[in-house]
């Protein structure tokens, strides 16, 4: 790893983490946003099949969880796609809550708009997170790769079954005619 990947990363964690962990210790923090929507979260869980401890704080706390573990496996550099990717996840939703702009006024505003733009930021440093390669190939190239170290293979292998095959016919063939040969000879 770079030594700028190595700096990058745990910044890029940090706040993930921090707010990871504020979320799970505090999920009221984010029901208190949008206390409607998280009302009716906790009426479908209760019409559900889900346990009686599930509810939306609990969910809440469970998004807190994974943010904080994602950042941490980001920061340390253990599957930092897959955890850039539950950044990503776990970013969406935070952004999905956010307080309606236009409805506010004066310095509050300013701060939500600021606040936005900060978050925005992540998320951008995020996307970049889940397409970075730290240098080596994409799953996609390799996977194209072993496709076309089969095919080769694959390829191989025929020509020398057909080589095999064509051998085998051409000493069949002689056999064949020895056969009828000493068949016309036992005959005559």
């Amino acid at each position: 790893m770079s030594l700028i990947r190595s700096i990058a990363r745990p910044l890029l964690a940090a706040p993930f983490v921090l707010e990871g962990v504020r979320t799970a210790l505090h999920p009221e923090r984010e029901i208190d946003v949008a206390p409607a929507a998280f009302g009716q979260v906790d009426k479908a869980l209760s019409r559900s099949a889900a346990p009686s401890f599930v509810d939306a704080r609990a969910i809440v706390r469970g998004a807190g969880i994974v943010a904080a573990g994602a950042g941490l496996l980001y920061a340390t550099n253990r599957a930092p796609r897959a955890a850039a990717v539950l950044l990503l996840a776990t970013t969406s939703v935070g952004l999905a809550n956010r307080k309606k702009i236009w409805q506010l006024r004066g310095e509050e505003r300013v701060q939500e708009l600021q606040s936005i733009l900060t978050d925005a930021g992540l998320l951008g440093g995020v996307l970049l997170a889940v397409a970075d390669t730290d240098g080596s190939p994409s799953l996609r190239y390799r996977v194209d790769k072993l496709v076309q170290r089969g095919q080769r293979s694959a390829a191989r292998t025929q020509k020398q079954l057909e080589k095999s095959a064509s051998s085998l016919k051409d000493s069949a063939s002689k056999k064949a005619d020895e056969v009828a040969r000493a068949v016309h000879l036992d005959r005559a």
